[in-house]
C-alpha cells in the first residue's frame, strides 16, 4: 500500500495549507522509479524509463523526475513548457502526440528533442518543411495504432484508441516509412505503440510487441531501416486502483436496485512477472525475425505518479433523503475527473470512529454529477470529519478546474520527511485574471 496521511497529519496540513489539499509523497515517487528500472534491467537492448508530463505536470514534481535520470515523454506546448522549467534538455525529451502544431515543432527541432513519434502522413510532410528551412536533422519513429478493440465503460461511451498512429495492417504505416526515409532531414530511428490503460497484464503488451517487430522486420527488409529505438508506450496499472470490467459495472448497478451497498476488491497486479513476461517475449519476437534488439523505451505516467499522491478534504454537511445518506465533502468533480471516478475504484477514508453505513458521498457543486460514490459502506460521518480521497496522483491535480471554485494547494512530502509548499491555493482574483477589463 502506498504511504497515506494519518489523521493528524491531515489536521495540520489542512490548518496550515487550506482544504482541501493534495499531498505528493516523494519516497514513492522513488520505489516507482526503482521498480521500473529493476523490471526491465535485463532487457539486451537496454532501456530508458520516460515519464509521461500529462500525467501530472506540476514542476517541483518533474524535478525530481530529472534529478533521479528519468526522460520526459510530452504531448503539448504545456508540456514542453513545465520541462524547460524543471530543467530538461532536449536530448532528455520524447515527442508523442496526435496533434502538433508547427510553433510545437519547431520547438522540438530548435531544442533538439531525442526523437518525434509521428501519427500521420500529414505531420510528417509538414516536419520536413520545417526542418528543410532550418536545416536541421531530426530523429523520428512512427507510431502504430493499436489493433484492438476496447472493452469497459469507455467502449460503451463510444471512446476507442484508433485515431492514435498509423495502422500497419491498411498500409499506412509503411507509406509514411517510405515518405520519411526520401526526407534528407527526418532520420527514421524508432517504432512506437501505446497499448492502453490502467494495464495489470502483459496480454496487449505482447500484442504492441507482436505489431512493432513485424514492422521492424518490414522496414528492415524492405528500405533497408534498422530501428534502433522501440517504444511500449505506457498503461501499467497501480496496485492501489482498480478499473472496472463491464460486469463490475453491471453487478454494481443491480446492487443499487436492491438497495444493497457498493463492495469491491482490488486486483492484484504482479508488477515484476508482468515485466519479466514483456522483456522475455520481445527478446524471443527480435531473434524470431533476426534482428538486433533496439533500446526499449517506456513513458508512464498514471504508474509512476498514481499512488502517490491523496486528496485530503473536509466533511462540509450529512444529509439524509429517502433514498440516500448524503457525506458532502469540500472536493468534487472540479478536482476529480467524473469519467475517472466512474469507471475506476479507489479507496476512500473517513477519520471517524463511528460505525459504518451504506453512505453516498459528493462534492459541494450546485450540479447533479457531482457525486463521488454511491452507496458504500464508510464510517457515518459529521461536519469538521477529515476525508483522504486515495491515490490521485495522475490525471486529478492536472484535469482541475475552476467551476464554482479555486484550486486548492499542493504540498510536497521529501524523502527525509520534510513539508513544503510545491503548488499554492488559487484564489478567486486568480480565477479571473484572463479576464478583460474595459
Amino acid at each position: 500500500m502506498s504511504i497515506r496521511p494519518n489523521l493528524s497529519q491531515s489536521k495540520v496540513w489542512l490548518a496550515k495549507y487550506g482544504s482541501p489539499l493534495f499531498v505528493t509523497y516523494e519516497k514513492t515517487v522513488l520505489e516507482n522509479i526503482k521498480k521500473y528500472r529493476s523490471g526491465f534491467k535485463n532487457y539486451s537492448g537496454g532501456f530508458t524509463l520516460a515519464y509521461s508530463v500529462k500525467t501530472n505536470n506540476n514542476i517541483p514534481l518533474l524535478k525530481i523526475f530529472k534529478r533521479e535520470g528519468v526522460w520526459a515523454e510530452v504531448c503539448s506546448a504545456t508540456d514542453i513548457y513545465a520541462c524547460s522549467k524543471a530543467g530538461y534538455t532536449g536530448s532528455e525529451i520524447l515527442f508523442d502526440g496526435l496533434v502538433k502544431p508547427d510553433s510545437e515543432l519547431l520547438k522540438a527541432l530548435k531544442q533538439n528533442f531525442s526523437i518525434i513519434n509521428l501519427e500521420s502522413m500529414g505531420e510528417a510532410i509538414r516536419l520536413s518543411k520545417l526542418a528543410t528551412r532550418l536545416q536541421k536533422k531530426i530523429n523520428v519513429g512512427i507510431r502504430l495504432s493499436f489493433p484492438s478493440t476496447r472493452v469497459g465503460l469507455k467502449a460503451l461511451l463510444g471512446i476507442s484508441y484508433d485515431r492514435f498512429g498509423v495502422s500497419l495492417e491498411s498500409g499506412d504505416a509503411f507509406a509514411l516509412a517510405k515518405y520519411v526515409a526520401s526526407q534528407k532531414y527526418l532520420h527514421l530511428t524508432g517504432v512506437h505503440c501505446h497499448t492502453g490503460s490502467n494495464q495489470k497484464s502483459a496480454a496487449h503488451y505482447l500484442i504492441g510487441i507482436d505489431e512493432l517487430v513485424t514492422f521492424m522486420a518490414m522496414l528492415k527488409s524492405k528500405l533497408d531501416i534498422n530501428i534502433k529505438t522501440l517504444n511500449l508506450g505506457g498503461g501499467f496499472g497501480v496496485s492501489e486502483i482498480t478499473a472496472y470490467k463491464v460486469t463490475d459495472l453491471g453487478m454494481q448497478f443491480a446492487k443499487r436496485l436492491l438497495g444493497q451497498p457498493q463492495t469491491f476488491e482490488h486486483k492484484k497486479f504482479d508488477f515484476e512477472r508482468v515485466s519479466n513476461e514483456i522483456c522475455t517475449y520481445l527478446e524471443k519476437k527480435l531473434a524470431e525475425n533476426d534482428l538486433a534488439a533496439p533500446h526499449l523505451f517506456l513513458e508512464p505516467g498514471r504508474s509512476l505518479v498514481g499512488n502517490t499522491t491523496h486528496l485530503i478534504c473536509s466533511v462540509v454537511e450529512t444529509k439524509s433523503s429517502p433514498i440516500n445518506d448524503w457525506t458532502i465533502i469540500d472536493a468534487g468533480t472540479n478536482l476529480m475527473p467524473i469519467l475517472t471516478f466512474y469507471s475506476e475504484y479507489r479507496d476512500i477514508q473517513i477519520f471517524s470512529k463511528e460505525h459504518e453505513i451504506k453512505t453516498s458521498m459528493a462534492g459541494p457543486l450546485l450540479y447533479s454529477s457531482d457525486s463521488i460514490v454511491s452507496g458504500r459502506m464508510l464510517p457515518r460521518a459529521k461536519v469538521g470529519d477529515v476525508v483522504l480521497i486515495c491515490d490521485t496522483g495522475a490525471y486529478f491535480n492536472c484535469q482541475s478546474n475552476q467551476f464554482l471554485y479555486s484550486r486548492p494547494a499542493s504540498i510536497l512530502v521529501d524523502k527525509a520527511n520534510h513539508v513544503r509548499l510545491i503548488q499554492r491555493a488559487e484564489t478567486v482574483k486568480d480565477v479571473f485574471v484572463r479576464d478583460e477589463s474595459e
